[in-house]
């Protein structure tokens, strides 16, 4: 028994009582019996039974056999008996405590004479490795699924020989190859272009050797169709133990992060624009009014003195070239309110073809020598609402600048051509999209196409060709505000402009207006009246902060006949409202004065006398300007500086009203 509990003389003995596991032998008779002729001490750690328990009843190590092994573990120890092979098997037993265990044995079988079997088995507790490698099963199952439920994080493995081992959904995504594909292939040959591979291979090298990982960094590589993809690349260098080293490629896709800086950048140019605009649009406000007042003065001086002198006196020539630049300097101040308005310009359904005839008209009369201009603009035209005033200038401004651009050339030609279209033009290529309706559902429409066979326009200044003030044409010949008005105009008319130009090839401009199926309005035929007298004797009262506007308004109402007094200062005209027995026919106020706005002098005004008639003046007439003098009373508001013909149609009506 001594020798049976483990205490076996001799070094084997001391050495098996040691080991971490449980070391037995068995003999089984040939008629069947079993005995254990030996067991270490680590049977009682394994089985939790004690050595007298074991002798007493070794069916009990069976009866902890899990129900499941038991079947396949009597098999494997029938097989190994059978054919003399080495045992080796793995099963799971319930302990006399309740825990569950995996167990892993090792046994050999020797055949005794008279036909014993005896087995030498060492059985060794492989439940903790077995939880380790399952947690680990489920750590890298985990880390699996991570890696390959992030979208837009491309992970590859390669090994030392640049060969793919790892490749998950994210970079079958991003470089098109599938997991298939990319697996056994070659770094280089994926998704690496031809001239960064020394490169990598140099960087893979050193990376191996050294231990240091590549530094990451934003690289272009190659798509299965041979895009380029932009990415962010790092890179991880793993080592184990007793396995050939691996890299792991962590390629984050910039393609969303690059169109949101794109767009970014598009809507930081665009506030940019506006706040241009915005800044144009105060400037002009504030200049429009003193500088309009000037104008006014220069043209009704002009005009005064043309009815004074004879026509074919050398005065009158000179007279009437003021008067024309005075007009050209009125021009440019309307093209600067026109870019810089904020609200939408009146329109109505038009015919474009009157706009375009008229236009042809106008230029054909103006054209440089050597310079063709072909129309070509059919009877029936799509029907579009828009404002006469402002196309018209948007057909002048890009018709002179062509004619600009081609003039000096042999065979200079300039063509504008109107078509129906069914809906906006798609870009050809080479073509800049300078602006997209709205709404680019196909729709019916009007196309008018301006060429030129001129210099062309260098590709650095497309980017600037419609900020306001920017000009390609010499000092002095441009204003660099024709084109900022055209992109205005077209603007508020939801339209579209492509623009198409290279150096020596000239340049073409197509534009798209929508149709509407309104009737065309007949044109106003109205025809201002001129500066004679108006055979009535009114009395107007004109209040206005300008000394020259009040001298030349002053005699050009009085050559109409009106008598006129005139005030520089809105308190005084409310004083002389005051006094009795003097009160005027009309009051003629000026918006933007220091002591008191036009406004607040009409509301002054209302409270001494309700019905008496109030025009405005100003030379900035704004849609809130109006509606504030809706507010006050204020019967009309004139914008400068043709002040004077516009009062002639006004004045007669108002003054024979309150006078009823």
């Amino acid at each position: 028994m001594s020798a049976f509990l483990g205490a076996d003389p001799g070094a084997f003995g001391s050495f098996a009582d040691h080991l971490p596991g449980a070391f037995f032998r068995s003999r089984t008779t040939p008629d069947g019996q079993r005995r254990l002729e030996y067991m270490s001490r680590g049977c009682v750690d394994v089985w939790e039974k004690s050595l007298e328990e074991l002798e007493a009843d070794m069916t009990s190590l069976w009866t902890m056999v899990d129900p499941a092994d038991l079947p396949a573990m009597k098999a494997s120890i029938d097989e190994c008996v059978a054919t003399g092979r080495d045992w080796d098997w793995e099963w799971r037993i319930c302990t006399p405590s309740g825990r569950r265990k995996w167990l892993h044995g090792l046994g050999r079988v020797q055949h005794a004479p008279g036909g014993d079997i005896i087995w030498h088995v060492f059985v060794v507790d492989q439940t903790d490795n077995r939880v380790a490698r399952q947690r680990l099963r489920e750590s890298e199952d985990r880390l699996r699924q991570l890696i390959e439920g992030i979208p837009n994080v491309a992970v590859q493995g390669y090994d030392a020989d640049l060969i793919c081992r790892f490749w998950n959904s994210a970079s079958e995504r991003l470089y098109g190859y599938s997991r298939a594909e990319a697996v056994g292939a070659s770094l280089l040959d994926l998704i690496i272009p031809e001239a960064m591979r020394p490169m990598v291979v140099q960087a893979v090298d050193t990376m191996l050797r050294s231990g240091q990982a590549i530094p990451s960094e934003t690289l272009t590589l190659r798509a299965r169709d041979g895009s380029p993809v932009q990415v962010h690349s790092g890179h991880v260098l793993v080592e184990v133990p007793g396995q050939a080293p691996m890299f792991f490629c962590i390629d984050f896709d910039l393609s969303e992060r690059l169109a949101a800086e794109a767009t970014q950048r598009a809507l930081t140019e665009q506030l940019q624009q506006a706040q241009k605009m915005e800044a144009l649009g105060t400037l002009a406000g504030g200049i429009a009014h003193d500088f309009n007042n000037i104008v006014a003065a220069i043209l009704g001086n002009a005009e005064l003195a043309l009815g004074d002198v004879p026509v074919d006196s050398p005065a009158h020539v000179s007279l009437s070239e003021i008067r024309k630049a005075a007009r050209r300097a009125r021009s440019l101040v309307q093209q600067i309110l026109t870019f810089a308005r904020r609200q939408a310009q009146g329109r109505t359904a038009l015919d474009p073809g009157e706009v375009l005839r008229e236009t042809h008209g106008i230029l054909r009369s103006t054209l440089p020598p050597g310079v063709q201009l072909r129309f070509s603009v059919p009877t029936e035209l799509p029907v579009v609402l828009g404002n006469a005033t402002q196309l018209a200038q948007v057909f002048l401004n890009l018709v002179t600048n062509a004619i600009q651009a081609a003039q000096g050339r042999d065979g200079a030609e300039v063509v504008l051509q109107a078509s129906a279209c069914a809906g906006p033009p798609g870009a050809p290529e080479g073509s800049v999209e300078v602006m997209v309706p709205p709404d680019r559902t196909l729709r019916p429409g009007l196309k008018v196409e301006v060429h030129d066979n001129g210099h062309g326009i260098d590709p650095a200044a497309l980017g600037r060709l419609f900020e306001p003030f920017y000009s390609t044409k010499p000092t002095g010949q441009g204003s660099g505000l024709g084109l900022s008005v055209v992109h205005g105009v077209l603007m508020e008319h939801g339209a579209s402009l492509q623009l198409r130009s290279r150096p020596g090839e000239g340049t073409s401009f197509v534009l798209w207006l929508p149709a509407t199926t309104e009737r065309p309005v007949p044109a106003d035929e109205t025809v201002q009246p001129a500066l004679q007298p108006c055979g009535q004797s009114h009395t107007l009262l004109y209040v206005d902060d300008d000394q020259a506007l009040i001298s030349v308004m002053s005699r050009m109402l009085a050559r109409q006949g009106y008598v006129v007094e005139s005030l520089d200062n809105p308190q005084e005209a409310i004083d002389r409202l005051r006094e009795p027995g003097r009160r005027p026919d009309v009051v003629i106020v000026d918006y933007n004065m220091p002591q008191m706005s036009g406004i607040s002098l009409a509301r002054a005004i209302r409270t001494l006398d309700a019905r008496l008639p109030i025009i405005l003046t100003s030379g900035h007439v704004t849609d809130e300007l109006r509606e504030q003098a809706r507010a006050a009373g204020i019967d009309h508001v004139i914008e400068k500086p043709d002040t004077s013909r516009e009062l002639a149609g006004l004045i007669a009506g108002l003054a024979s009203r309150h006078a009823g």
